[in-house]
């Protein structure tokens, strides 16, 4: 090549070089500078945000909204303000500045902005769930563009500690008998305790919410009467209803039935996604039953269903679905559960112990092992999960235990054949629930819990339908036609 031609190579390469790089450098700054043209639009990860039902005064979960310039531009916002204005339900935040409106944010090319909405509903004296609406609105180059705020809630009373302690959780106190209406939802904040010599009765169709870990414990000569209907249970619950807590455990304690509480009984009641649904404590001398349970559902339960420390419970129409630990722990004293059922195929974690523990003995609040005279009797009762063995039964030396399981399907690999101990019990067949994984423990129709278990009272199901005779095992009646 020639001196000449290699110039002129070398001469192009640099002008090509310079218009690219000139190219390069308008289009760049382009980009920094802001574009007012009105056909500049912004981009959303959604058109709606939808807040679950939440409650007057209580700050729902903080939804996020994601804003993208995807233009080759650099954007201004010339606002982002909610329609509603200052008297709104909802308030946002935008990179650390709140309020009902914010002004003049620039938005680079491929960037994106995060917007946090938050609802806190003010009281209303309807006692229905209402809808709360709002829009937020945003101006760009004077075009509108907005993302609508769907929210349900609805007015609620609320029972909030009046008591701190140094050495005792928050609480409240019911200091002498009390009706709750089933008018409007109640929100337990920390615990709520029955008072020795009080009670609190729970009218059908009551909903009761409990906020971060609480409780509601029955005292020393307290009680608690529970008045739901197959219609109408009584609800327990945690408070937060949006999605990702809806069906999430450990929210709240559970029911505590301390030491001396006097005879009490809940009727149709549905606990769920707490630690331990129900602990009843030895109770206070009576001629009654002190604690009896109809009708109840137990679902997704980080610790237990139903624990009984020296005790006494007589259970039907019981179903346990879903805890980390037992179903059923029947730690000294007299029990007796009539058409259980008890599916268990946790897996949120490893789980160690069997679903129902029998034994003669209970721990004390001093660490000491008490041994009481023990009696427990379960029947027409399945109990199944996701372990080898799924009942463990053990008695300490001293002291009365009689046990005995008539009528049942159990998951075990105790040696049932002759023992007293175990009568028409079937061990190696799986129950066939509909569906355990949902919790739903009703018989499919190869179920071999259908008519399997002997006749007695109740003589209507879970679900209020009549048993059949022979009935199924379980709490649930099958609704299959008789082949």
């Amino acid at each position: 090549m020639s001196y000449h031609i290699y110039r002129k190579s070398l001469l192009f390469v640099g002008v090509a070089f310079t218009l690219c790089f000139s190219l390069l450098l308008q289009s760049a700054c382009k980009k920094d500078e802001i574009d007012s043209n009105p056909s500049l639009k912004l981009a959303f990860s959604t058109d709606t945000i939808i807040f679950d039902t939440v409650f007057s005064t209580v700050g729902s979960v903080t939804q996020r909204l994601m804003v993208y310039n995807n233009t080759d531009s650099r954007l201004k916002i010339s606002s982002i303000q909610l329609a509603g204005g200052a008297s709104s339900s909802y308030s946002i935040n935008v990179d650390g500045t709140t309020g009902p409106a914010i002004s003049d944010i620039e938005l680079a090319s491929g960037d994106s902005l995060f917007i946090f909405v938050r609802l806190t509903i003010n009281p209303s004296n309807t006692n229905l769930p209402f809808i709360v609406e709002d829009s937020l609105h945003f101006l760009t180059n004077g075009n509108s563009q907005y993302i609508k705020l769907v929210a349900w809630g609805q007015d609620a009373w609320f029972h909030k500690p009046t008591y701190f302690p140094n050495n005792f959780p928050a609480y409240s106190v019911i200091k002498s008998d009390t009706i709750w209406s089933a008018m409007k939802p109640h929100v337990i904040y920390g615990w709520l305790v029955v008072d020795s010599a009080a009670s609190l009765t729970i009218e059908p169709g009551a909903k009761i919410y409990f906020h971060n870990k609480g409780l509601m414990m029955v005292y020393r000569e307290g009680a608690l009467f529970v008045n739901g209907t197959v219609d109408e249970p009584v609800l327990f619950r945690n408070d937060r209803l949006d999605p990702y807590y809806k069906d999430l455990t450990d929210q709240w304690q559970g029911l505590w039935f301390s030491d001396g509480f006097k005879s009490s009984y809940l009727n149709n009641v549905i606990l769920e996604n707490g630690n331990l649904a129900i602990q009843a404590d030895a109770p206070y001398i009576s001629n009654e039953i002190p604690l009896i349970l109809n009708n109840i559902t137990i679902r997704n339960m980080a610790t237990g269903g139903i624990a009984g420390n020296g005790s006494v419970i007589t259970g039907s129409n019981i179903s346990i679905a879903n805890t980390g630990g037992y179903t059923l722990s029947l730690n000294g004293g007299f029990y007796q559960f009539n058409y259980l059922s008890s599916g268990n195929v946790w897996s949120s974690s490893v789980r160690e112990n069997p679903s129902v523990i029998v034994k003669n003995y209970y721990q004390g609040q001093e660490n000491n092992i008490i041994v009481d005279p023990s009696s427990v009797s379960i029947y027409n009762s399945v109990i199944w999960g996701n372990l080898q063995n799924e009942l463990f039964i053990d008695q300490a030396n001293e002291g009365s235990f009689t046990y005995s399981f008539d009528h049942c399907l159990i998951k075990t690999d105790i040696n049932t054949s002759g023992n007293p101990s175990f009568t028409a019990v079937t061990t190696d067949k799986d129950p066939k629930f509909i569906d355990v994984q949902k919790y739903n423990l009703r018989p499919d129709t190869l179920s071999p819990l259908i008519g399997t278990g002997f006749y007695s009272e109740p003589y209507n199901d879970l679900d209020g339908n009549a048993r059949r005779n022979p009935p199924s095992i379980g709490a649930f009646e099958s609704t299959w036609p008789v082949k």
